[in-house]
């Protein structure tokens, strides 16, 4: 009874372990889901977005990424949160070349425009983390990599092309990007390990039973 016992914490904790290492093990590349995170005195916030969304240049140095990302939430205080479910990432790589009035950053934005709004508004929500020049390598691939450090602009009123309106918060802030999962993969994976471990819990059950009746 003992041994038959500790085989069948043996099995549990087998079949634990297995599940641990096929979760720790799954490549989150599948995935393509990114998380793109931020903090700062008086800020902070996330988004996240796949990165298989489609790019539109909408010049030789930016693109878009139009509805390429969904939930995020912006908190200044009592400056405003800004919080929805869609969103478009955008590359920008202002350069004087190009005519763009701005100074030579490499941006990572995230944008909300009115349509996308809940309730929907005249204005879009636009959002720059400044990087230094040549962080992204002359790229406009959407991001899955970013330096620790970004200047934040932030301009929840903007009409393009006639204003950006008002500068609602402008900071530094620390900034990472990491890898999640697709929503369910997790539960189901959970739920395949813990089917498992009743089948093995029950097997040595079923041998446990067997034992105690041929002693009787």
């Amino acid at each position: 009874m003992s041994l038959l016992n500790k085989l069948s914490l043996s099995a549990i904790s087998s079949a634990a372990a297995l599940l641990a290492s096929v979760i720790l093990n799954i490549d989150p590349v599948q995935a393509a889901l990114y998380k793109f995170s931020f903090e700062g005195e008086g800020a902070n916030g996330y988004f996240t977005y796949n990165d298989t969304a489609i790019g539109t240049p909408d010049s030789p140095n930016s693109t878009v990424y139009f509805e390429g990302g969904y939930d995020y939430k912006f908190d200044f205080g009592e400056k405003g949160v800004f919080e929805g479910t869609v969103g478009n990432p955008i590359v920008f790589l202002p350069r004087a070349e190009d005519g763009v009035p701005y100074p030579e950053t490499d941006d990572f934005l995230w944008e909300v425009r009115g349509n996308q709004k809940q309730p929907a508004s005249e204005f879009s929500l636009v959002n720059y983390f400044h990087y230094p020049k040549g962080s992204f390598g002359k790229s406009t691939a959407i991001r899955t990599t970013v330096p620790s450090t970004a200047t934040l602009d932030v301009y929840p009123n903007v009409n393009f092309p006639t204003t950006r309106g008002d500068l609602l918060y402008s900071g530094t802030v620390q900034t990472r990007i990491e890898k999640v999962f697709e929503p369910g993969l997790l539960p189901a994976l959970l739920g395949v390990g813990a089917y498992f471990i009743f089948c093995r819990c029950q097997r040595q059950g079923k041998l446990i039973d067997i034992q105690w009746f041929v002693s009787k």
